[in-house]
C-alpha cells in the first residue's frame, strides 16, 4: 500500500512525464480547410459549417484585359469569417461571360503597364475589405505565356508581401510538368511555388461534360497529382482541391450537367438507382434511364471517396485541402472531409 507521500509524488511524475513528451514531440498544426465562397448560395453553408473551416476565398471578382477589376465583395460573409478568425482571400479570375478568357490573361501578363495597374487594383480590393490576401485564378492561360505568367505572379507576390498580404495561386492539376500542354503548359509549378504563399491545386474535373463519362476526381488520378506537386513545391504551401459535386451525363444527347453533393441522394432515390463502386478510381457512379428514355450515368463523390482524398493532405504533409464550393455541401460532406483529415469541428 502506498504511503501518503508516494500517492502525491506518483501522479505528479505522470503529469511531468506527459509535459516532457509534449515538449519533445510537438503536435503538428491542424490542416488548413479552405472552402470557396461563390455567391449568396454559399452564405448558409459558411455559417452552418464554419466550425470545419479556417480559410475562405471569395470567388466574386473578375479582371478585364486592361487590369480593371469588376465584381463585389460579400461584405456580410467576410465580416462573419473574420469574426471566426478565418483567413480570407479575394479571388480574381479571367472568367468572362461564358468561360475563362485566354486573351485577358495574355494581355495582362505581357504588358508591364497593365500588370502594374492590375496589381494596384488587387491591392486596393484586398485593403478595402480586409482580406488576408489575393487568390489569382487565371485559367486557360496560353502555354506560350508560361514565362510572363510566372513573372506576373512574382510581381503580385512581391507587392502583396510588401503590404503584409498573402498570395495564393490556383493551378490546374498536373501529373508532370509539360510546357507544351494546351491547358496546363503555362503553369510552372516549381517557379510559382517559390513565389506564392499557397499553391491551390485544382484536383477536380478529371472528367466533365465536355468529354466521355468518368470520375470527377478519381483517387488514382488525384494522388499522383499530389505527389507531383509535392515533389517540386514545398508541401506546406499546397492546398489539395476537393470537389463537392459530380456530373450527370446524358449519354443519349451527349450532354452533361453538374450535380451538387447535397442533391445526389435525392436523385438516387428519384430514379431508383443502384450505386456502384469503381475500384480503380475509388469513385461511386450509377446509371439510370430518364422519363424521356434517355440513358444517363452519374459519377460523383460520397462518404467513402472523399475521406480517401482528404487523407492525402496528411499522407504527403500538405498545408490542407480546398473545397469547391460552399453551397454544394451538407453536413455529411464535411464529416467525410474531416474523417480523412482525422479531425472534426473546432
Amino acid at each position: 500500500m502506498l504511503n501518503c507521500k508516494a500517492r502525491w509524488i506518483l501522479p505528479m511524475l505522470a503529469v511531468l512525464s506527459m509535459a516532457m513528451a509534449n515538449l519533445a514531440f510537438p503536435q503538428d498544426p491542424p490542416k488548413a480547410v479552405m472552402a470557396y465562397f461563390e455567391s449568396s448560395g454559399s452564405a448558409h453553408s459558411l455559417r452552418t459549417f464554419a466550425s470545419y473551416l479556417n480559410q475562405i476565398p471569395t470567388d466574386t471578382f473578375a479582371i478585364g484585359p486592361k487590369g480593371k477589376i469588376s465584381g463585389a465583395a460579400p461584405v456580410s460573409a467576410l465580416k462573419f469569417a473574420h469574426s471566426r478568425g478565418m483567413q480570407t482571400f479575394a479571388v480574381v479570375s479571367n472568367f468572362g461571360k461564358s468561360g475563362f478568357v485566354p486573351f485577358t490573361a495574355h494581355h495582362i501578363v505581357n504588358n508591364p503597364a497593365i500588370r502594374a495597374t492590375a496589381i494596384q487594383n488587387m491591392l486596393a480590393v484586398v485593403a478595402a475589405y480586409n482580406y488576408s490576401g489575393i487568390n489569382i485564378d487565371f485559367e486557360a492561360v496560353p502555354r506560350k505565356d508560361r514565362a510572363p505568367f510566372t513573372e506576373f505572379i512574382h510581381e503580385v507576390a512581391q507587392a502583396m508581401r510588401s503590404a503584409g498580404y498573402l498570395t495564393m495561386v490556383s493551378v490546374p492539376a498536373e501529373l508532370q510538368d509539360n510546357p507544351k500542354d494546351s491547358w496546363a503548359g503555362a503553369f510552372d509549378f516549381k517557379a510559382l511555388g517559390s513565389e506564392a504563399d499557397i499553391l491551390q491545386v485544382m484536383t477536380y474535373d478529371e472528367n466533365g461534360p465536355w468529354g466521355p463519362p468518368g470520375p470527377v476526381a478519381g483517387l488514382d488520378w488525384v494522388e499522383p497529382c499530389a505527389q507531383f506537386a509535392a515533389s517540386v513545391v514545398p508541401a506546406s504551401k499546397i492546398s489539395l482541391g476537393i470537389p463537392a459535386y459530380g456530373y450527370d451525363w446524358n449519354l443519349t444527347k451527349g450532354t452533361g450537367v453538374q450535380v451538387y453533393w447535397r442533391r445526389i441522394p435525392a436523385l438516387i432515390a428519384k430514379v431508383s438507382a443502384v450505386p456502384q463502386w469503381d475500384v480503380a478510381s475509388s469513385s461511386p457512379y450509377f446509371s439510370y434511364t430518364s422519363a424521356s428514355g434517355a440513358n444517363h450515368v452519374v459519377w460523383y463523390e460520397n462518404a467513402e471517396s472523399i475521406p480517401l482524398k482528404s487523407a492525402l493532405a496528411t499522407t504527403y504533409d500538405l498545408m490542407g485541402v480546398s473545397v469547391f464550393a460552399l453551397g454544394y455541401d451538407d453536413e455529411t460532406f464535411w464529416e467525410a472531409v474531416s474523417s480523412g483529415l482525422g479531425t472534426g469541428p473546432h
